[in-house]
């Protein structure tokens, strides 16, 4: 089981799913281990990233895994199957991140993934079964 060096268990579920198994760290096992990897790997590259806030009082908890009961997002979006990461980088711009990754300077993190989100303001990076639209291999998504 990976367990993320730079995410908490609560930054990455919903309040009710962390509540339901008392923060249980069995709840990685919900997760993709290769996304969580895709995580680290971008904080380390890129610096400071916030996911969930709710822990704080914020308004933030879908930014991770989503239950299938979620409103947030697709009806079969990746984050539902433990395979997507939306992230709030702090001390890089998010269209300088995935222009990065898309001119091959982070091939550690491009390797992990298949497709980025583009044009929001924040990181979706997931794993899901996409076929790739770009020259990196990578699906671009755009809302």
């Amino acid at each position: 089981m990976y367990t993320p060096a730079y995410f908490h268990l609560h930054e990455l579920v919903p309040q009710s799913v962390y509540n339901a198994y008392s923060g249980s760290s069995r709840l990685w096992l919900c997760f993709d281990p290769l996304i969580l990897r895709a995580g680290d790997l971008a904080r380390e590259r890129y610096g400071k990233m916030i996911a969930n806030t709710w822990k704080w009082g914020g308004r933030h908890q879908y930014r991770g895994l989503r239950s299938w009961d979620c409103e947030v997002g697709a009806e079969l979006s990746q984050h539902k199957f433990g395979r997507a990461l939306d992230l709030v980088p702090v001390e890089a711009a998010p269209e300088e991140i995935r222009q990065d990754i898309l001119k091959g300077s982070a091939p550690e993190i491009a390797e992990l993934i298949s497709c980025l989100e583009m044009d929001i303001s924040w990181l979706h990076m997931d794993r899901g079964n996409r076929t790739a639209n770009h020259e990196s291999g990578l699906q671009l998504v755009y809302p």
